[in-house]
């Protein structure tokens, strides 16, 4: 399966640890949709990213393609149980990305591809920590150098001070 990464697991040692045999397709580009932080995460101490529909915006990533086995792991990290169910953290669903930049030296085209969308509960500012992990794995795949701005300005929760 082609899988759309848009935050974290743009992170190259996340998806490594999460989804051993992935595999680089190339970078991608979901259209008319922007970078949200819709959920609160005690893991990460802060919101985590969604996609939601935004007029002339685009959201960059990875496409990667996945196993059976890899895409099972995923869904458990991503809270997704099935489709439809009341339960899921995240939704996984289709998107239509364009593919600009393939690892094959293919043509770039548009292309049906599977991405997670979060069920918003308590939105929040990311952590620095989230951030961070998105940030690395943006630079990592060199993601276009206006969007590395836009997201290193993204505005982060306040830590909190151990007391």
């Amino acid at each position: 399966m082609l899988y759309f990464a848009y935050g974290s697991n743009l992170d190259p040692e996340q998806m490594r640890e999460r989804c051993p045999r992935h595999r680089v397709v190339g970078l991608a580009a979901l259209h008319d949709h922007r970078l949200v932080f819709p959920l609160f995460s005690n893991r990460w101490g802060g919101g985590v990213a969604s996609v939601q529909p935004a007029h002339i915006a685009t959201v960059w990533g990875m496409l990667f393609e996945l196993d059976d086995d890899d895409l099972r792991a995923l869904d458990g990290y991503e809270g997704f149980r099935a489709e439809g169910d009341p339960h899921n953290i995240y939704d996984r669903v289709q998107v239509t990305v364009e593919l600009v930049r393939p690892d094959d030296g293919s043509v770039p085209r548009r292309i049906r591809v599977a991405t997670y969308l979060a069920h918003p509960a308590n939105p929040q500012p990311p952590s620095r920590r989230y951030l961070d992990a998105i940030l690395r794995g943006a630079r990592h795949h060199r993601l276009p150098e206006e969007y590395l701005a836009a997201l290193a300005a993204v505005k982060v929760a306040p830590e909190e001070v151990a007391g």
